[in-house]
């Protein structure tokens, strides 16, 4: 308990509000990445140095910006005139770095103003919702209704010419906006469980506003600002251009362009550039460093150079040296498979060296704890891990005579759902919550078998039939959310199976049901199997399963396989500790009063893996030879374990 701040040595009493940890490694992370963007860290060194220019413009500047010498119009840039003179012979430089301040100034004024403005109106507008939210929406939408630039010109010619008048004019274009943007990431927000903690405890409004809501609004907010000040600048130098932004003889970017275009656009068209190239390499700072932030946040997929990967699959970076060979008779085989994921520690293994088999019409049951790499295992199997952060870096999955890391994304889609399916976890969202059950089941028969509608919609009703869901033309007309969760996972199962697929892969299917619907669902996955000669993967965390519905059996634990046998001999004599404690963490009868068995500690994080066997911090057998170096997976080829004391043990089986 030290290592907590003291007002969370204890625990809260009823009612009291609970104090927050402010998430310091989110904020190192974030800068982390931010540092890494180098055109970020240009922008933001540029934008450093014009800021100290237009503090200390006074002192560094070679002439008087607004002394005027007619003698020395429209000089040429010089030693004693960096950027030439005007058609007044002012300097331009000087008149440069005035402008400078100028542009810094109206930016950051009107994005502060603006924002000081918006944001406490739209947090109230998200959270209170109802009718206030609907009147400030309207005004809002009529804010939003007119360009922008019309409307701040409007304005400023209302309020008069003046950096002061343009600056309010510009925070006003800018309102709207931010109030949108604010509002919709607080109704985000708003629906977290945390919120509704804290209102379940009384927390007062202002409270809930200032220390709930706005700090996990200020990412997007931060963004938007910084993408904002570019725009600001722009407004104002536009207004300085139609003179109603600051007066001549003052500088400022907009009005230097403009007597450059009426005194010098024909004959010394250079002098535009000046003020011009000031304007644009500004923006285009404040826009980078704005992108650097998006980045750095989260909110983006921060760009990564030489890496050109595509959504919908997951990209493949093998060693050329990586054995490659089709084995001859399994319908699955995987070799080696290796997946690695960018953290911002470097890449992170989750997946290492996993190989395994699965013959025609058998079922692999594929067990452990969560943050096992299960999951990562499957979708890597049908390459939909996202890319990045994931990739496969290493090994093999043959298919059919195929090798699947090496198809195109075309390919790869006629694959999935006519040679493989998945069934997911939780079918609430697997399935579209826009279109009826029967026109998803019509599409995936129409997408592979390229049938008509009438035979689709005939081979979506049979598919219905087969998975037991009775009155089907009523169910086929239904959403998924007017179905309950085990008819759900009955219409992904006939979605997976709707094309005649050879391999079944089931990603814990009934997690998310009651006891009731996972004995429904799992009987019709062995009937289906059965009548259909399906090959499956069952992937669970549940050992009752495994025994019910499978014929061998891969344990795997922190990314790797440590136990790989029939489901008989796994469950009669163990040979890995890991195992052993999963089997008696079974529930079961047993003597009254009897303590439930739980397997001590938790599974390595990925980045934080121990040297040797990677159960052994939490192995009640471990040595010092389990700890010496990497442990193998090794054995009979029936009976595989990745445990240096293997033929030392006598592990206890299942009860």
């Amino acid at each position: 308990m030290s290592e907590l701040p003291p007002d969370l040595q204890r625990l809260p009493a009823i009612g009291e509000e609970v104090p927050t940890i402010p998430s310091a490694g989110a904020r190192r992370r974030a800068w982390q990445r931010f540092r890494g963007n180098r055109g970020a860290i240009a922008a933001l060194v540029f934008l450093g140095v014009i800021a100290l220019i237009a503090s200390f413009h006074g002192l560094i500047q070679p002439h008087d910006p607004n002394a005027q010498n007619v003698l020395n119009k429209f000089a040429a840039p010089s030693w004693d005139h960096w950027l030439g003179t005007n058609d007044l012979g002012q300097d331009l430089w000087s008149r440069i770095m005035v402008g400078a301040g100028v542009a810094l100034y109206i930016s950051v004024r009107v994005v502060v103003l603006a924002m000081v403005v918006a944001v406490p109106i739209g947090l109230v507008s998200g959270y209170v919702g109802g009718r206030l939210d609907n009147v400030l929406m309207r005004l809002v939408d009529a804010g939003l209704s007119f360009p922008a630039l019309v409307l701040a010109v409007a304005v400023a010619g209302v309020l008069g010419p003046g950096l002061g008048n343009a600056a309010l004019a510009i925070s006003i274009v800018l309102v709207p906006g931010f109030v949108r943007l604010t509002r919709g990431s607080t109704l985000a927000v708003t629906q977290e469980t945390f919120v509704e903690a804290s209102r379940a405890i009384g927390t007062s409004v202002p409270r809930m506003l200032w220390t709930r809501i706005l700090p996990n609004v200020r990412a997007p907010l931060l963004v938007a600002a910084s993408l904002s000040f570019g725009g600001a600048l722009i407004a104002e130098a536009g207004l300085s251009f139609l003179g109603l932004g600051v007066q001549f003889p003052d500088a400022s970017w907009g009005n230097m362009l403009r007597r450059a275009y009426d005194k010098a656009l024909f004959t010394h068209p250079w002098q535009l550039l000046v003020p011009g190239i000031a304007i644009a390499i500004t923006v285009l700072a404040f826009n980078t460093l704005g992108d650097g932030l998006r980045d750095a946040f989260g909110t983006a997929e921060p760009r990564r150079r030489g890496r050109r990967e595509r959504r919908g699959i997951t990209t493949v970076v093998r060693a050329p040296e990586t054995p490659r060979a089709a084995p001859p008779t399994p319908l699955l085989a995987v070799g080696g498979l290796t997946v690695e994921f960018d953290t911002d520690r470097g890449p992170v293994r989750v997946v290492d060296d996993v190989s395994f088999t699965i013959e025609a019409g058998e079922v692999l049951g594929l067990v452990g704890e969560s943050g096992s790499g299960k999951t990562v295992t499957s979708l890597s199997i049908m390459r939909l891990l996202a890319s990045p952060p994931g990739r496969i870096v290493g090994g093999s999955v043959w298919f059919d005579g195929r090798d699947l890391l090496e198809l195109s994304f075309d390919d790869m889609r006629q694959v999935r759902g006519a040679g493989i399916s998945m069934v997911f976890q939780d079918p609430l969202t697997s399935l579209n919550p826009a279109y009826t059950v029967g026109n998803q089941l019509e599409e995936a028969v129409r997408l592979h078998e390229g049938v008509g509608r009438d035979a689709a919609r005939h081979r979506a009703l049979e598919m219905l039939d087969l998975v037991a869901i009775p009155d089907r033309e009523q169910r086929a007309h239904q959403f998924p959310h007017q179905l309950s969760g085990g008819m759900r996972q009955r219409v992904m199962l006939a979605m997976a199976l709707a094309c005649s697929p050879r391999l079944l892969i089931a990603d814990e299917p009934t997690t998310a049901l009651d006891v009731t619907i996972q004995a429904q669902v799992l009987d019709l996955l062995r009937d289906l199997q059965g009548e259909l000669g399906l090959s499956v993967l069952l992937v669970t965390h549940d050992l009752g399963v495994i025994a019910d519905l499978c014929d061998r059996v891969a344990v795997m634990y922190a990314g790797q396989i440590v136990e790989y046998a029939g489901v008989h001999d796994v469950f009669a004599r163990p040979d890995h500790p890991y195992t052993e404690g999963l089997l008696n963490a079974m529930p079961q009868v047993g003597a009254f009063g009897e303590p439930l068995f739980a397997i001590p500690g938790q599974v390595p994080q990925p980045a934080e893996l121990p040297s040797g066997c990677r159960f052994a911090p939490r192995c009640v057998y471990a040595r010092e030879v389990c700890t010496s170096g990497p442990v193998e997976l090794a054995g009979p080829e029936s009976h595989l374990a990745r445990c240096a004391r293997s033929d030392e043990l006598t592990l206890r089986g299942a009860r």
